[in-house]
Protein backbone atom coordinates (compact mmCIF):
# COMPACT_ATOMS: atom_id res chain seq x y z
CA UNK A 1 0.00 0.00 0.00
CA UNK A 2 1.61 3.20 -0.91
CA UNK A 3 0.33 5.37 2.22
CA UNK A 4 0.94 8.99 0.63
CA UNK A 5 -1.27 7.80 -2.44
CA UNK A 6 -4.02 6.68 -0.11
CA UNK A 7 -4.18 9.69 2.17
CA UNK A 8 -3.61 11.85 -0.53
CA UNK A 9 -6.71 10.18 -2.81
CA UNK A 10 -8.92 10.18 0.36
CA UNK A 11 -8.18 13.77 1.61
CA UNK A 12 -9.87 14.93 -1.71
CA UNK A 13 -12.53 12.63 -1.79
CA UNK A 14 -13.79 13.05 1.32
CA UNK A 15 -12.31 16.86 2.38
CA UNK A 16 -10.30 17.60 6.08
CA UNK A 17 -12.40 19.30 8.52
CA UNK A 18 -11.07 19.82 11.97
CA UNK A 19 -14.58 20.77 13.01
CA UNK A 20 -18.04 18.44 13.14
CA UNK A 21 -20.15 18.82 9.73
CA UNK A 22 -23.18 16.68 8.18
CA UNK A 23 -22.22 14.33 5.41
CA UNK A 24 -24.45 14.17 2.39
CA UNK A 25 -26.54 11.49 4.17
CA UNK A 26 -26.82 14.01 7.04
CA UNK A 27 -24.69 12.00 9.29
CA UNK A 28 -22.34 14.12 11.53
CA UNK A 29 -19.10 13.86 10.51
CA UNK A 30 -15.31 15.05 11.31
CA UNK A 31 -11.64 15.08 9.91
CA UNK A 32 -11.34 13.05 6.77
CA UNK A 33 -15.13 11.26 6.59
CA UNK A 34 -15.06 10.18 10.15
CA UNK A 35 -18.60 9.20 11.11
CA UNK A 36 -19.52 10.24 14.54
CA UNK A 37 -22.70 8.31 14.25
CA UNK A 38 -20.99 5.04 14.22
CA UNK A 39 -20.85 3.39 17.68
CA UNK A 40 -17.92 1.74 16.76
CA UNK A 41 -16.50 5.20 15.78
CA UNK A 42 -17.36 6.89 19.35
CA UNK A 43 -15.76 3.60 21.07
CA UNK A 44 -12.47 4.47 19.03
CA UNK A 45 -13.00 8.51 20.38
CA UNK A 46 -13.44 7.01 23.53
CA UNK A 47 -10.10 5.48 23.58
CA UNK A 48 -7.98 8.03 22.40
CA UNK A 49 -9.49 10.35 24.62
CA UNK A 50 -11.38 12.85 22.84
CA UNK A 51 -14.35 13.77 24.44
CA UNK A 52 -17.25 13.83 21.62
CA UNK A 53 -19.10 16.16 23.43
CA UNK A 54 -16.22 18.65 23.04
CA UNK A 55 -16.38 18.18 19.26
CA UNK A 56 -20.16 18.76 19.25
CA UNK A 57 -19.83 21.87 20.75
CA UNK A 58 -17.03 22.92 18.49
CA UNK A 59 -13.53 22.08 19.78
CA UNK A 60 -11.10 21.23 16.40
CA UNK A 61 -9.30 18.41 15.85
CA UNK A 62 -5.48 19.29 15.95
CA UNK A 63 -3.91 17.73 12.91
CA UNK A 64 -2.48 14.75 14.86
CA UNK A 65 -6.03 13.83 16.06
CA UNK A 66 -7.31 13.70 12.34
CA UNK A 67 -4.20 11.61 11.17
CA UNK A 68 -5.07 9.08 14.00
CA UNK A 69 -9.19 8.98 12.84
CA UNK A 70 -8.01 8.86 9.43
CA UNK A 71 -5.84 5.75 9.63
CA UNK A 72 -8.42 3.75 11.96
CA UNK A 73 -10.80 4.59 8.94
CA UNK A 74 -8.56 3.56 6.55
CA UNK A 75 -7.50 0.43 8.28
CA UNK A 76 -11.39 -0.79 8.65
CA UNK A 77 -12.01 0.58 4.78
CA UNK A 78 -9.26 -1.38 3.61
CA UNK A 79 -10.12 -5.04 5.86
CA UNK A 80 -13.59 -4.79 4.72
CA UNK A 81 -12.60 -4.34 0.59
CA UNK A 82 -10.27 -7.32 1.33
CA UNK A 83 -13.74 -8.95 2.76
CA UNK A 84 -15.22 -7.89 -0.33
CA UNK A 85 -12.89 -8.93 -2.94
CA UNK A 86 -11.28 -12.44 -2.07
CA UNK A 87 -8.28 -11.75 -4.51
CA UNK A 88 -8.03 -8.05 -3.30
CA UNK A 89 -4.02 -8.14 -2.44
CA UNK A 90 -3.23 -9.74 -5.72
CA UNK A 91 -4.88 -6.70 -7.78
CA UNK A 92 -2.88 -3.86 -9.33
CA UNK A 93 -2.59 -1.13 -6.42
CA UNK A 94 -5.45 0.96 -8.58
CA UNK A 95 -7.68 -1.51 -8.40
CA UNK A 96 -6.85 -2.09 -4.39
CA UNK A 97 -6.93 1.73 -4.48
CA UNK A 98 -10.50 2.09 -6.14
CA UNK A 99 -12.08 -0.55 -3.57
CA UNK A 100 -10.65 0.82 -0.66
CA UNK A 101 -12.01 4.64 -1.90
CA UNK A 102 -15.18 2.60 -2.22
CA UNK A 103 -15.46 0.67 0.84
CA UNK A 104 -14.15 3.85 2.98
CA UNK A 105 -17.37 6.02 1.65
CA UNK A 106 -20.05 2.98 1.80
CA UNK A 107 -18.80 0.57 4.10
CA UNK A 108 -18.95 -3.13 3.39
CA UNK A 109 -22.66 -3.59 3.75
CA UNK A 110 -23.03 -1.25 0.97
CA UNK A 111 -20.30 -2.20 -1.07
CA UNK A 112 -21.70 -5.96 -0.81
CA UNK A 113 -24.72 -4.95 -2.30
CA UNK A 114 -22.34 -3.89 -5.68
CA UNK A 115 -22.76 -7.76 -6.96
CA UNK A 116 -22.25 -7.27 -10.55
CA UNK A 117 -19.15 -5.51 -10.02
CA UNK A 118 -17.69 -8.61 -7.66
CA UNK A 119 -18.52 -10.98 -10.64
CA UNK A 120 -16.22 -9.06 -12.47
CA UNK A 121 -13.64 -9.16 -10.34
CA UNK A 122 -14.07 -12.60 -9.46
CA UNK A 123 -12.77 -12.89 -13.30
CA UNK A 124 -10.42 -10.13 -13.20
CA UNK A 125 -12.33 -8.02 -15.49
CA UNK A 126 -11.81 -4.58 -14.61
CA UNK A 127 -13.24 -2.84 -17.46
CA UNK A 128 -16.76 -4.38 -15.94
CA UNK A 129 -16.15 -3.83 -12.76
CA UNK A 130 -15.61 -0.04 -13.68
CA UNK A 131 -18.52 -0.26 -15.59
CA UNK A 132 -20.63 -1.38 -12.94
CA UNK A 133 -19.42 1.12 -10.39
CA UNK A 134 -20.26 3.40 -12.91
CA UNK A 135 -23.65 2.18 -13.43
CA UNK A 136 -24.92 2.60 -9.75
CA UNK A 137 -26.62 5.44 -7.82
CA UNK A 138 -23.58 5.83 -5.71
CA UNK A 139 -21.45 6.96 -8.92
CA UNK A 140 -24.05 9.76 -9.10
CA UNK A 141 -24.33 10.86 -5.65
CA UNK A 142 -20.83 11.44 -5.20
CA UNK A 143 -20.21 14.07 -8.21
CA UNK A 144 -16.74 14.60 -9.19
CA UNK A 145 -15.36 11.31 -7.00
CA UNK A 146 -17.21 8.58 -9.11
CA UNK A 147 -15.13 9.85 -12.28
CA UNK A 148 -11.59 9.82 -10.10
CA UNK A 149 -12.23 6.23 -8.52
CA UNK A 150 -13.65 4.35 -11.52
CA UNK A 151 -10.59 5.53 -13.37
CA UNK A 152 -8.63 3.38 -11.20
CA UNK A 153 -9.61 0.34 -12.19
CA UNK A 154 -7.79 0.85 -15.59
CA UNK A 155 -4.53 2.18 -14.10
Amino acid sequence: MRAKAYYDMLALNEGVKPNVYKDSKGHRTIGIGFNLEDKANRKFLKEQGIDINELFNGRELSDKEIKTLYNHSLSQAYTDARKFDPKFDKRPEGVKMALTDMSFNLGLTKLNEFEKMKEALRNDDYKTAAAEAQDSNWFKQVKTRGPRTVSLFNK
